[in-house]
């Protein structure tokens, strides 16, 4: 029998050994993204393209949330500035409720409406959604340059063969500790890649098997797919910076030029989208070797949020017969009401509340 661990964004909060250069740049949550992401704005040069993108995107906010917006000039768009970005100071933004209404604005209000059966594509949703999702790519990696991450090092370390983490965040902090351990091969992610990028080549996987099992039920900052042959693609060490999305490539695996990378991520709405068959697979995968092999969970930063319908039916689903008051759970969080939230899963007496990922650490 084997631990599971389960990592959310509260756990990458807890890396201090970043390099970047821009001032008070922490890993985003999701109630202080946009705050995150302003400073990246302001203090990063980003491409021309998606700065021109992330200017209309800019607009459109002011526009849902109240705030007049400049008038801007398409031929002859300027570099964003304090005052163009006002809006990511509203303290009610959260990054899920944000796509949320842009893409309710778009299906509900500004789909064109079937004609004779047929319905046009809709531009707007990719034009609007793509760029904000580049810009958490763009802010995340940003806020966590530098070398590896020491108490993700130190939680690798003490995971043994058929451990298995579940990862809610995009970022690479627990695939490094585990690599550099030794303990995570590329089999280890469950995910078919078709060709593997080391050190700029491509070549195939290592199909070496794996001590831990690393599913990551959001995709990865890593993870791109061929959006013409619709071949799984990895970059074994490195994120996929935002050129790489907006350029056009030579696929590695069918060899066709021109085409573009997409990043294999699941856009954080509050209805998210699991339909995709490699995030679809890895969810089925998490349920199946939850219900056989777990004996004791551990959460570290994942607060369960209320809105987070999958990942709560994937812990009931997966801790069937009653198991959810037998299995041990380490909850490792400061917030009272997130030990709450999973007392209505987990029976209480079962429940290790520590506060602190570093209070964790020392009792390893």
């Amino acid at each position: 029998m084997s631990k599971l661990y389960i990592i959310g964004a509260g756990c990458s909060r807890n890396y201090v050994e970043g390099t970047t250069r821009v001032p008070g740049l922490v890993s985003p949550l999701d109630k202080d993204f946009f705050v995150m992401a302003k400073k990246v704005i302001l203090h990063r040069e980003i491409d021309p393209m998606l700065a021109m993108m992330l200017d209309s995107l800019i607009f459109d906010l002011s526009r849902l949330y109240g705030y007049l917006p400049r008038e801007t000039n398409a031929n002859h768009p300027t570099r964003l500035n304090e005052e163009d970005l006002r809006v990511l100071d509203d303290p009610h933004l959260g990054l899920e409720s944000v796509m949320t209404a842009i893409s309710l604005e778009t299906e509900l209000f500004m789909k064109p409406p079937c004609f004779l059966g047929h319905r046009e594509p809709n531009l707007y949703l990719s034009t609007q959604l793509a760029p904000l999702i580049e810009l958490v790519a763009v802010t995340i990696s940003e806020a966590l340059l530098g070398p590896p991450c020491s108490k993700h090092r130190k939680l690798a370390e003490s995971l043994v063969a058929g451990d298995m983490v579940i990862s809610y965040n995009y970022d690479m902090l627990m695939d490094n500790a585990l690599r550099n351990c030794g303990k995570l091969s590329d089999s280890g992610y469950l995910l078919p890649f078709e060709k593997v990028s080391s050190g700029g080549t491509w070549e195939k996987p290592d199909e070496k098997a794996s001590e831990i099992t690393l599913l990551k039920l959001h995709g990865s900052l890593n993870w791109t797919r061929c959006t013409n042959c619709d071949s799984n693609l990895m970059m074994r060490y490195e994120k996929m910076d935002h050129w790489e999305t907006s350029i056009p490539k030579t696929c590695p695996k069918c060899g066709e030029d021109g085409i573009y990378l997409e990043r294999l991520l699941v856009p954080p709405l509050l209805t998210k989208d699991y339909s995709d068959h490699a995030i679809n697979y890895l969810w089925r995968e998490a349920s199946r070797r939850l219900h056989r092999n777990i004996h004791e969970i551990v959460a570290i930063g994942y607060s369960l949020p209320a809105t987070d319908f999958a990942s709560e039916t994937l812990l009931r689903t997966g801790l069937q017969f009653n198991r959810q008051k037998e299995i041990s759970l380490t909850l490792v969080n400061p917030d009272k009401e997130v030990l709450d939230r999973f007392s209505k899963i987990f029976a209480p007496s079962k429940i290790t509340w520590i506060k602190s990922i570093a209070e964790y650490l020392d009792v390893l």
